[in-house]
């Protein structure tokens, strides 16, 4: 038999014997809730086994322990009991008489038999319900006095559910209740209902009542017991026993109440069908009819109980617990019917958008075969169970400060021992037991699954999959716009986990599960950032390794917050588990004798060294052979121990001459692969790489290297049977089979490529071919487009051949590879290659030139691949074909993205005066007036303090101001923590919220010269040397210390404590453990914070003066930096004191500020002659520099993300993101650190921002012309059409040299006139040359001087009257022979006008000026201006609502479109600090001439007109830019088509036939149909105010202002997508 075929017959016998159920699969796929994923539960087994393996015996004797100090009755008030993960409904449970909130729902003592805790959670249809009990005082053999009545317990009971943190708040206030009542409890559940009606947001809540023998019209055995308290002169009787005696005045009017509000919600009661026994005596305690309403919503059963047993149970299948269960399901499901719908499309979309916000491309799926009874050792260990169970003991309570709430269960044990299994056993059990539970495994070999940012993102996702509490407060995260670098651990731990998840108050505890964590090469960092962590929720982590030598110093640094537990796997635990594997499949070896087979069990367990991997590789050898005598040889000629069992492998692999390239190549993909293969996949892999077409690959991979490669069975995914069997295939002994890492990856690399630039990639040539159907993706596809630059990264540098193998896919299909991507969500995949080309091209430069053209090539897309994701990266989601024809021409002329491909003549196209390269500077911000003195990042937002006393809050991403906080005093510093800044101003600090509340507020001695925090505490440093510390929550002040001043120079030195001295400057470690301060005469001291010790000293030799301290924000990097008054730069261990490295600066330059990214890996600094440098922090080797020149004063801050510096000047801001920040982590970079050479420091660019200088921007209307006004009085013209000149002409100047604040150009093409304004009052008016860039004469036509200042300029039709608007008056002059005349005016005082605007309004007989103001419209006659036309001027009022708390600011634009009769309305507005537009449409298709009533003579009758209701632009339009085809020679043909700017950045259309055929109706559809054609980059839009807003011209060419530019852009409408989009519905108030 060859080896294929006994390979195939080998797995067939193996997967025999897993399907007769020999062994058990466990899929460690993360658990899903019902509303999650939509997966409706199923029944996992029996109920009961579930029940007692679910609740261990430490559970039951730490519930038993509970009972005896809570009494047996259970706890009194509203408690939860069991949380969903997913709530969509509360059931609470009230007992009755003598009851106890578990006593009356437990048989027995057992507290497993506590059903609404221990059973009802595990049914299936309860997946969603939280379960809660109420206990109250109904004890009547208690000695204590007891006056309480029903009513009492009633309003107890309502008031517990108010104030319940499971009951109320935002999240749970819609969830429906459902009580369950027993016996007084029913009648306490009737009367809290009752009480509720004057609580409507609860009342309404309240959806179902279960009775349980409730007494409603009282019991006869409470008559009798009262008097038996009575005569016992020991007891006292009860006014609550008085309640429930038959005919009470208390049940009659609870009765006669409940009838009134309970008649539409369903009700279940259920009488007890057998007798009390009462002693010598059984009767029943509530007598039918007394438990059964008799509502036409009542549906009524018995129970086979009696009154004691109605509401407890003696099993699962306990008939009459099943009869309730039921009913509680079947109320339960009613309910839910349409929420669980609801929710789990919303579910959906969210994790839909989580999945791309955290770079999961899918939920885990872990499988690993286990045999049915293994790993049970661990589940009897007290210790596990202590960590599984613990904390269910004690139900949902609160946490006590010291308590533990974070515990760690660590296994440890030798290479091959099972260790996965185990976990997976964990997790699956956990999830078996309905526990939340998220898993990872790290696997050696598999790049992302090794990396920490891997990990986080894949717990964070799964927590998401399994609770709604996690999934909804990272949607808010990424709703808020967070952002983060995902291969960043500690800004992911910090964003994520420390400021979301953490944070996230739940009810039940959260498992994780982390198999082969020592697999992480950054696994100490996992446990920093562990280290000091208090949860709101218990927190259980679960975790396998191989030992590890700091195992201990670990488990110390985590036992102050932590219980941590390493135990290692016994000897013992493992043989038991081998022999039961080993029995499992010895019984397929084809040996009938019964002691035979047991011989063989036990001569392999003996050898086995109690190593799982040695006995299953020997027992597949084993399957391959049929007689006794091979059986036997076998045995004895397998060695023992791992390796040398590899190498007797590889040489039976080496005699198969014919196929072993087949077996080397299938190692050595299986080895590199950075992500599991698939079956299909290596198959076309292999077919690239070695030209073998394989009939069935997973034949053939089976049988060549079946025993070092296994294939999962469900997914066939390719794997090394063990990571011991990587590291063999790594090293010499594997011989002829040996995988090189650096040629490995390169011929995977390689094989990526080839796949990539086949002709099946080819981008389209033209847009037509966008449309066109691809055929179906080849198997190896996903993995290339995902996979190929990670292998580059790694590959060997000196490889020409991968040089141009690079180069020719930039060169061709690398635009296809990006549209994948896009489709795919995972722009993430487009930095990583940025980082990893030019990861590989820094290795490269000890081999080539960086001039050679392949390199500079290269080089280029590096660049250009991060810009893309940074600049258009919303663009690319939304439309990822755009990456063919519409960005590429929008990037800088210089780039290599713009030089290949945006330069096409069927395309768009950009002109004007352009950048050749990459801006590093992309947002400035202007502060006005104000002076900026510091500034912080947070999460989102940026917040900067004022001189002023203001603290300016601004959006990271957008940089639009906010909010401003005003203060009293001028503010010193700020600082975010969480979702709060920290303030402290000359004279106070304070706490704030977003909003501008202040959180609390403290008067300051002194000045502060730093200002941090911790999780809990705002820390500072003083003037006078005071390390202050406040509780963020009250403000208190818990800790004040001073530090003495000791000098360095004098350390010896026993008296060397000087007079106190104040320190000049501070730092505080990221721990919040030092403290860093400097002093005059060059002393740097180190202090313990705690413990108030002296550390040492940060010892310069030459004793130069600190001007800064800088700890390195990561607390794994325990450097800090020392920036000296001579701008020197030293790095000290803050451990020992001692000096790490140094830097000194050139030419004394002065070092203004310096900030750290979040990871601690860059440092960026300012100096004083405006050189921005970029840093390693650990190495202080510069990595790029850029020159930008500015006065004295600068701050410098990283954003959270590490992505970009917030570079802070004296009234403006920019933001830097030059490409060297995106660079990889140490973590990373130690596989390749042996080729690193130094490299050339990065040039940064950088084009000083003429922001100001354009101030207007009009369009002509019928010809391609536009004309700008600049802030030194130039006017400038501008033609778009082809052939004109590439930047804007100079056509004449104010004399004045004032800023030009209005335009106006005559539309009529026999005048050509242009008019402009400047803010001196001065209006100047010339004439134009045919050519429409050129005035026609030497000077101006006129000049014309007002004292007011110029709101607007608008010609009429026939540019023969121009009418100039000011701020008190209106003027219309006559334009004749050049000569100009006033026609008339029209004064009007300030209070009269808020906002107008004067537009040309058409007429059947002849234009009009016409006024919008006050939401009215009147009309003009242009010839005699102050007379109100007469006969045919409509005065029309137009209703618009801008909605609640934004206020109108003006208007930006109003136009009438006479083709269409359509008038469209812009208005301009400002919510709290952020302006926009709202656009409104009319149709003026109506009778609007004046109506005449005869005598009186005119009677002005105003047309009312709403909005046109069928198309409301104000959720998607940004900015109306005007109407297609309305100008030039297309003016005759009408209106197409109304164009605007989306609110995301796309320049649309919607077509005006859809608008005028629904504009008569009233309905409003779901939503609205629109055309995208190209997408505007933020810097298009970013700068100026309206008055500079994009135009369009009349060939429907469009123009922008661009950092003091004008920039046309050509072609964007041939260009089609059609869009849908939910409408909003307008709003019609005046």
């Amino acid at each position: 038999m060859s080896a294929l075929r006994r390979g195939t017959e080998a797995r067939r016998v193996s997967d025999a014997a897993r399907n007769r159920g020999d062994t058990t699969r466990v899929n460690n796929q993360a658990s899903v809730a019902t509303v999650s994923e939509g997966i409706s539960s199923d029944d996992k087994g029996n109920i009961s086994l579930r029940v007692s393996r679910h609740f261990s015996t430490t559970w039951v004797k730490r519930r038993h322990t509970n009972d005896d100090q809570e009494g047996a009755h259970g706890p009194r008030g509203l408690r939860l009991i069991h949380s969903s993960p997913e709530p969509l409904v509360d059931l609470i449970f009230v007992h009755g008489l003598k009851g106890g909130s578990i006593k009356t729902w437990r048989k027995g003592n057992d507290p497993r038999s506590f059903w609404p805790q221990c059973w009802l959670p595990l049914e299936p249809g309860f997946e969603n319900a939280n379960i809660h009990t109420f206990g109250y005082d109904s004890d009547w053999a208690s000695s204590k006095a007891n006056v309480l009545n029903v009513h009492d317990f009633g309003q107890r009971f309502l008031e517990e559910m108010r104030n319940s943190p499971a009951l109320r708040g935002p999240v749970n206030e819609e969830r429906p209740i459902i009580l369950v009542g027993h016996s007084m409890g029913g009648l306490v559940i009737k009367k809290a209902f009752i009480l509720s009606r004057d609580i409507p947001e609860l009342h309404n809540r309240i959806r179902s009542i279960f009775f349980l023998a409730t007494p409603h019209r009282g019991s006869d055995y409470a008559a009798i017991l009262n008097k038996i308290l009575t005569i016992s002169g020991v007891l006292s009787p009860r006014q609550y026993i008085t309640d429930l005696t038959t005919g009470s005045t208390t049940i009659q009017l609870i009765n006669a109440e409940f009838g009134k509000y309970a008649h539409e919600i369903p009700i279940f009661s259920f009488y007890e069908a057998l007798k009390t026994s009462l002693g010598v005596s059984s009767v029943f305690i509530v007598e039918k009819d007394s438990a059964i309403l008799g509502y036409k919503n009542e549906r009524a059963t018995y129970l086979g109980a009696n009154h004691r047993d109605i509401c407890k149970f003696d099993s699962v299948e306990d008939p009459n617990y099943i009869t309730v269960r039921n009913a509680l399901l079947s109320a339960t499901n009613d309910l839910l019917h349409d929420v669980t719908t609801n929710k789990r499309a919303q579910a959906k979309e969210q994790l839909r958008q989580l999945r791309t916000f955290l770079g999961m491309a899918e939920k885990p799926d872990e499988q690993f075969w286990k045999v049915d009874g293994s790993c049970q050792w661990i589940n009897t260990r007290d210790d596990f169970q202590e960590w599984r169970d613990g904390h269910r003991a004690e139900g949902h309570s609160e946490h006590t400060i010291n308590e533990k709430i974070l515990a760690i269960f660590w296994i440890h044990a030798n290479p091959g021992t099972g260790k996965s299994v185990l976990a997976s056993h964990v997790s699956s059990q956990l999830q078996e037991f309905n526990l939340e539970c998220a898993s990872h495994y790290f696997h050696v070999g598999d790049t992302k699954s090794r990396s920490l940012g891997v990990l986080l993102r894949s717990i964070a996702y799964q927590m998401a999959l399994s609770n709604a509490t996690i999934r909804e407060r990272l949607f808010i995260l990424f709703e808020e716009g967070a952002t983060f670098d995902m291969d960043d651990s500690r800004t992911i731990w910090t964003k994520l986990y420390k400021k979301c998840i953490l944070s996230a108050r739940l009810f039940t505890p959260q498992y994780w599960v982390i198999d082969a964590i020592d697999e992480c090469s950054k696994y100490k960092e996992f446990f920093t950032m562990l280290r000091g962590e208090r949860p709101n929720f218990p927190l259980r982590i679960f975790i396998t390794s191989r030992h590890v030598h700091d195992m201990q110093r670990i488990q110390r640094s985590l036992e102050p917050t932590a219980s941590v537990q390493c135990v290692e796997i016994p000897r013992e635990a493992s043989l038991d588990d081998i022999k039961l594997y080993i029995q499992s499949r010895v019984d397929t070896l084809p040996i009938d004798n019964i002691d035979e087979r047991e011989e063989l069990a036990t001569q392999i367990l003996h050898k086995s060294g109690a190593c799982f991997l040695w006995v299953r590789l020997v027992l597949d050898k084993l399957e391959n052979v049929y007689s006794n005598e091979s059986i036997m040889k076998v045995l004895e000629e397998i060695p023992e121990g791992m390796v040398p069992l590899y190498e007797r492998t590889i040489q039976v692999m080496a005699e198969n001459t014919l196929e072993k390239h087949i077996a080397r190549a299938v190692l050595l993909w299986t080895v590199v692969s950075t992500r599991k293969l698939a079956v299909s996949e290596l198959s076309q892999a292999l077919k690239l790489d070695i030209n073998t077409a394989l009939p069935s690959a997973k034949s053939a991979v089976e049988g060549l290297c079946g025993q070092l490669v296994a294939i999962q069975k469900d997914s066939s995914l390719i794997e090394l049977i063990h990571p011991t069997a990587r590291e063999f295939l790594l090293s010499e002994p594997a011989g002829e089979f040996m995988v090189s890492l650096p040629g490995a990856h390169e011929r995977v690399a390689l094989t990526c490529l080839q796949l990539l630039t086949g002709n099946d990639l080819r981008p389209p040539r033209n847009p037509r071919f966008l449309s066109q159907t691809r055929p179906p993706p080849p198997p190896f596809l996903d993995y290339a487009v995902t996979q190929f630059t990670e292998h580059i990264y790694i590959a060997s540098a000196s490889s020409d051949k991968l040089l141009m193998a690079i180069d020719r896919f930039f060169k061709t299909n690398v635009l296809s590879w990006i549209e994948i991507l896009a489709r795919k969500g995972d722009l993430h995949c487009i930095i990583r290659a940025s980082k990893n080309l030019r990861a590989y091209l820094d290795r490269r430069m000890k081999y080539l030139s960086p001039l050679n053209k392949q390199v500079k090539n290269i080089d280029s897309w590096a660049t250009d691949l991060s810009r893309l994701v940074t600049q258009f990266g919303e663009a690319l989601i939304q439309n990822p074909s755009s990456i063919h024809f519409l960005l590429p021409p929008l990037c800088p002329l210089g780039s290599a993205i713009y030089q290949q491909f945006g330069k096409r003549p069927d395309g768009l196209s950009a002109v004007g005066q352009r950048p050749t390269a990459w801006d590093d500077c992309v947002a400035y911000v202007s502060f006005g007036d104000n002076i900026a003195v510091s500034v912080s990042c947070g999460d989102n937002l940026i917040a900067v303090g004022m001189e002023s006393g203001d603290v300016h809050l601004y959006n990271h991403r957008s940089c639009q101001k906010e909010t401003v906080l005003p203060h009293k005093n001028p503010v010193d510093l700020v600082h975010f923590s969480d979702r709060h800044i920290a303030i402290c101003t000359t004279r106070a600090i304070m706490l704030q919220d977003f909003d501008g509340n202040i959180v609390w507020e403290h008067r300051l001695r002194f000045r502060c010269l730093t200002l941090t925090s911790s999780d809990n505490h705002i820390m500072a440093v003083s003037l006078h040397g005071h390390f202050l510390k406040w509780d963020k929550v009250t403000g208190e002040l818990v800790d004040d210390y001073t530090f003495e001043y000791r000098n360095h120079e004098t350390a010896e030195v026993e008296h060397n404590r000087l007079a106190a001295r104040p320190p000049l400057v501070a730092s505080v470690s990221p721990e919040a453990d030092t403290i860093a301060l400097g002093y005059r005469g060059g002393t740097v001291s180190l202090w313990d914070i705690q413990s108030q010790e002296f550390v040492g000293f940060a010892q310069d030799e030459e004793s130069r003066r600190a001007a800064k301290l800088l700890f390195n924000p990561n607390p794994n990097i325990s450097l800090l930096l020392v920036i000296y008054t001579n701008h020197g730069l030293s790095l000290y261990d803050t451990w020992t004191g001692s000096l790490n490295n140094s830097y000194n600066m050139p030419d004394a330059v002065g070092l203004f500020s310096a900030s750290c990214t979040p990871d601690g890996q860059t440092l960026v600094t300012a100096d004083s002659q405006g050189h921005i440098h970029i840093w390693d922090f650990e190495s202080l080797t510069v990595l790029y520099h850029v020159f930008s020149p500015f006065p004295s004063f600068r701050l410098l801050n990283f954003t959270s993300d590490g992505s970009s510096v917030v570079d802070v000047m004296d009234s403006s801001m920019r933001i830097w993101s030059p490409a060297v920040l995106v660079r990889k982590n140490k973590e990373e970079d130690a596989s390749t650190s042996g080729d690193a050479i130094q490299l050339a420091v990065t040039e940064g660019e950088y084009e000083a921002r003429k922001n100001a200088e354009i101030t207007v921007l009009r369009g002509h209307p019928l010809l391609p012309f536009v004309y700008a006004g600049m802030f030194n009085g130039q006017v400038l013209g501008f033609g778009t059409k082809a052939g004109a000149p590439s930047s804007p002409t100079s056509l004449y100047r104010h004399a004045t040299e004032a800023i030009i604040t209005e335009i106006a150009v005559s539309s009529d093409t026999t005048m050509r006139l242009i008019a402009s304004a400047d803010v001196t009052g001065l209006v100047v008016i010339h004439g134009l040359v045919p050519s429409m860039l050129k005035t026609s004469q030497q000077g101006p036509l006129a000049e014309i001087h007002t004292d007011a200042q110029i709101k607007q300029l608008c010609f009429s039709p026939r540019g023969k009257h121009l009418l100039i608007s000011t701020s008190s008056s209106d003027l219309v002059y006559q334009i004749v022979e050049g000569h100009c005349s006033l026609v008339g005016s029209l004064a009007f005082q300030e209070h009269e006008r808020v906002m107008w605007r004067w537009f040309i309004y058409p007429s059947a007989h002849e234009p009009m000026f016409a006024l919008f103001c006050g939401g009215t419209i009147q009309c003009f006659n242009i010839e005699h201006f102050t007379d109100i036309a007469s006969g045919h001027a409509p005065v029309i009022k137009l209703h618009y609502d801008l909605g609640e708390g934004i206020v109108a600011r003006g208007i930006d634009e109003i136009i009438v479109e006479p083709s269409i009769q359509m008038l469209a309305l812009q208005v301009r507005h400002v919510q709290k600090f952020v302006t926009s537009s709202t656009t409104f449409l009319y149709h003026l298709a109506k009778d609007m001439t004046l109506a005449s009533s005869p005598g009186n003579g005119n009677i002005i009758t105003a047309t009312i007109l709403d909005p046109i209701s069928s198309i409301s632009l104000s959720a998607i339009c940004a900015h109306f830019l005007g109407f297609t085809g309305s100008g030039g020679t297309t003016a005759s043909k009408g209106a197409k088509s109304l164009v605007f700017i989306h609110r995301n950045s796309w320049l649309s259309s919607i077509d005006l036939s859809t608008i005028l055929s629904t504009s008569s109706s009233s309905d409003i559809a779901d939503t609205v149909e629109y055309t995208q054609h190209m997408y505007v980059p933020k810097d298009y839009l970013s700068e100026g105010g309206s008055e500079t807003r994009p135009v369009k011209t009349s060939d429907d060419d469009f123009v922008f202002c661009v950092h003091g530019e004008l920039i046309a852009v050509k072609g964007a409408l041939k260009f089609h997508d059609a869009v849908s989009a939910t409408k909003s519905t307008p709003r019609k108030s005046t």
